[in-house]
């Protein structure tokens, strides 16, 4: 079995800065090409949320170059029905499509919850799940229209909601599924308590609000549910079909239109003049995810935090495992009270 000594303790931030290559044989210059040189993803069905612009984009176009299946789910359907019909125009006469575009509104757990349904009445298996969408808060507090903290339901509720409901296709993908989640470093940059749940829902939740550290908030929260359900899913495995693995990757600094748009009051325009250095292209910003996504070498980390193709060390809220329970439950109670409304 190949194994991967970790990174060296000098590797961050120098490494990242000057592309030094890791372990895995890939660095922060790393691009999709190179992570997916020589993979072939035929009859694998691919899910990216966000897939009309950014890495999320550059994640979904690698994946159809290399001849999967791909679901753009985007809010904005009409730029991702026309990057599908682009896409579909390029392939053989007569080929069936292998791009979809489907509506999907993550700060709507209904339309979450249909785009779901969508998608189960018309594939029988889903091989990847790339949990890619998310917004950065402005100054002020936003709630969504099921009343939550806007970033923790859009960043990392609405994914989980999209987990729990696609899991049975998860279980049917022959050879295996996996789920990989975009959070960010950004995670380490939150409440003294990890998750001040006070502030993720309810009446008084805008009250004291700090968009930066929520905005964190919602990015540990992708971590340690990366963790738990790696940890449910290998202690089940036996009960599965086929082996769902789950990852969480930063990205990377990336200066997408999303990031310039949002950027968390006086404290994320800090965060993003010190991340200057660090800047990737978008290109270099999808690598992690479709290493994570695609390459066989990275099944020996899963359930882990991965930073330029390769092992980082999440913060240790990230592995409070009292937090990961808290947060486990939260979640589910969140879920079934909506799920409890349409049934």
């Amino acid at each position: 079995m190949k194994t991967f000594p970790p990174p060296q303790r000098c590797f961050w931030p120098i490494g990242t800065i000057k592309g030094w290559v890791g372990p895995t044989g890939f660095s922060s210059k790393s691009t999709p090409e190179d992570v997916l040189k020589d993979i072939d993803l035929s009859n694998r069905l691919v899910i990216v949320t966000g897939a009309n612009s950014g890495i999320g984009k550059e994640t979904a176009l690698a994946a159809f170059k290399h001849q999967a299946h791909v679901i753009f789910a985007c809010r904005n359907i009409a730029e991702a029905s026309k990057i599908t019909k682009e896409l579909n125009s390029l392939l053989p006469k007569d080929s069936e499509p292998r791009a979809y575009a489907y509506e999907l509104d993550l700060s709507s757990l209904e339309s979450v919850h249909k785009f779901c349904l969508k998608v189960r009445s018309n594939f029988n298996a889903l091989h990847v799940l790339v949990n890619n969408a998310g917004v950065m808060g402005g100054d002020k507090f936003e709630r969504t229209v099921d009343g939550h903290e806007q970033m923790f339901q859009v960043n990392y509720l609405a994914h989980a909601m999209i987990v729990r409901e696609l899991f049975p296709l998860m279980r049917k993908a022959v050879g295996g599924a996996r789920v990989v989640s975009v959070s960010s470093h950004v995670h380490f940059f939150t409440h003294r308590k990890g998750i001040d749940f006070s502030k993720v829902t309810g009446a008084n939740a805008h009250v004291k609000s700090d968009t930066a550290r929520s905005y964190g908030t919602s990015k540990l929260a992708q971590i340690i549910f990366t963790r738990d359900m790696q940890a449910l899913s290998a202690a089940s495995r036996r009960a599965f079909e086929s082996e769902i693995l789950f990852f969480s990757v930063h990205p990377g600094a990336i200066q997408t239109p999303g990031a310039k748009k949002h950027e968390n009051g006086w404290k994320g325009r800090l965060l993003r003049k010190l991340s200057k250095p660090f800047i990737k292209t978008v290109e270099e910003g999808a690598s992690t995810t479709c290493f994570a996504a695609f390459h066989e070498d990275a099944t020996f980390f899963a359930g882990y935090y991965l930073a330029d193709c390769n092992f980082f060390q999440s913060s240790k809220h990230s592995r409070d495992r009292s937090l990961r329970e808290q947060l486990r439950e939260v979640t589910e109670k969140l879920i079934t009270d909506f799920t409890e409304t349409v049934m």
